[in-house]
């Protein structure tokens, strides 16, 4: 009798355990629907630095799922973050700060050049610029920032001004 009380109890302790995390997490899903999936492994196998999947099935045939770009930076996401900004041939480092109105560039912690103008295609691409002369009172446009590939945590692009490649990486607040 005392064995099986505390069966039940160890039972009844296990169920709150499942409910718990039941609650904690969602439902179940399947990743890889109608695969006989018997390794998978989850790597950039395209560069892009996203994740994506790939996994041997029973019969030893190798298939792979690139990760969609659903989370491409925005209009809408870049306000509030913070990015680094390299040139290819090592010819600076600037910051950038997005914000609702634009942003700034902050070149060597002491120049400052507001963004007066931030602009997205409606095929998502996206450039941004600045005064050519440093202050943040500037409003006009001489210093284009041509945006060519965008993800969630990296940007690379084009100074039109220079003809420089860059890539800007987000840095976390």
């Amino acid at each position: 009798m005392k064995k099986t009380l505390l069966a039940l109890c160890a039972l009844g302790m296990t169920n709150l355990t499942f409910a718990d995390v039941a609650n904690e997490y969602g439902e179940t899903q399947s990743l890889l629907v109608n695969e006989d999936v018997k390794t998978l492994h989850i790597v950039d196998i395209n560069a892009d630095n996203r994740k994506d999947l790939v996994w041997v099935t029973s019969d030893g045939s190798v298939k792979y799922k690139l990760r969609n770009n659903d989370a491409k930076a925005t209009l809408d996401t870049l306000p509030g973050t913070r990015w680094r900004l390299e040139y290819a041939n090592d010819k600076g480092l600037k910051f950038i700060d997005f914000t609702q109105n634009g942003g700034v560039i902050t070149v060597n912690g002491r120049y400052f050049f507001k963004i007066t103008e931030l602009m997205m295609t409606e095929n998502g691409e996206l450039s941004f610029c600045t005064s050519k002369s440093e202050g943040l009172n500037r409003t006009d446009c001489g210093w284009n920032y041509r945006v060519t590939d965008i993800l969630p945590n990296m940007m690379k692009g084009t100074d039109d001004d220079t003809g420089w490649d860059w890539v800007a990486y987000r840095l976390v607040q």
